[in-house]
């Protein structure tokens, strides 16, 4: 590990250790006028450690990452074919642009809610991570394509560069960010909705529910601890969707200087 990455490892571990001292310094001073105690860092620590001795943990956390996994894989497939159509049409585009806005404009609440009268309840949050992301994978990578290298693409087809190499070797490397912009944002979309509908609509076996359960009970501790847990596998999973994208930008990076020497 570089002397770099260690001082800026470094650095957030002394961020995270001033907070958890702000956290707890913050719980100490308004706890002394509250009936129901602000949790605080060791209380919650301690209710993270009973959750983790329970099975139903482990299966809600899994459970909670495969319905936003597949809400998510299922808007990034359908954005990017929606995507490809609407910048090559116009008449499409203005077709389908009425349905983005009606998409965009309803909250997360209420799109549960319209939902649930028609999906099983196991599956709504997969339904509404998939409907919060759509959107926005649509236009992002509908902005990529129309920025896309015109000039570039118009000279491979002039000195007969077939389709296919069209494609993987200009088009698909020029519009890389607007797809890394497209993941990074939309998981953490599809994350934080997905629970959100958990928690409204009473999925069991689900991080919400969980959530659910520890303000059913007045144990603020879990619900702490149980936030906590959605904090730390968001950023593991944008995470891991970034060095997803850092392996891609090198064979991405490869092809486009290889296009530009055709």
């Amino acid at each position: 590990m570089s002397r770099e990455k260690s001082g800026k490892y470094l650095l957030f571990a002394g961020a995270l250790v001033f907070w958890i001292f702000v956290w707890q310094a913050a719980a100490y001073a308004v706890n002394r006028q509250l009936l129901i105690p602000v949790p605080t860092p060791a209380g919650t620590l301690k209710a993270l450690l009973g959750l983790m001795r329970q099975p139903d943990f482990y299966r809600s956390v899994l459970s909670t990452i495969v319905r936003v996994a597949s809400g998510f894989a299922a808007a990034f497939l359908l954005g990017t074919a929606l995507a490809v159509l609407t910048s090559g049409s116009a008449v499409f585009r203005t077709v389908m642009a009425p349905l983005l806005s009606v998409i965009r404009a309803i909250p997360v609440a209420s799109f549960t809610i319209l939902v649930f009268l028609w999906v099983e309840r196991e599956r709504i949050p997969s339904v509404i991570s998939f409907f919060t992301v759509l959107p926005m994978i649509w236009a992002t990578i509908e902005n990529g394509l129309s920025e896309a290298d015109s000039g570039l693409i118009e000279m491979a087809k002039v000195f007969g560069m077939p389709g296919r190499r069209i494609l993987t070797e200009i088009i698909l490397p020029g519009i890389r960010p607007f797809f890394s912009a497209a993941v990074m944002n939309g998981i953490g979309f599809a994350w934080k909705s997905g629970v959100a509908a958990e928690v409204i609509c009473r999925t069991r076996n689900s991080i919400g529910d969980l959530l659910w359960a520890g303000k059913s009970s007045v144990s603020y501790d879990e619900v702490f601890a149980v936030t906590l847990v959605i904090v730390i596998l968001s950023a593991v999973l944008e995470g891991a969707a970034k060095q997803v994208m850092k392996a891609d930008a090198g064979i991405y990076g490869g092809k486009k200087q290889k296009a530009r020497a055709f």
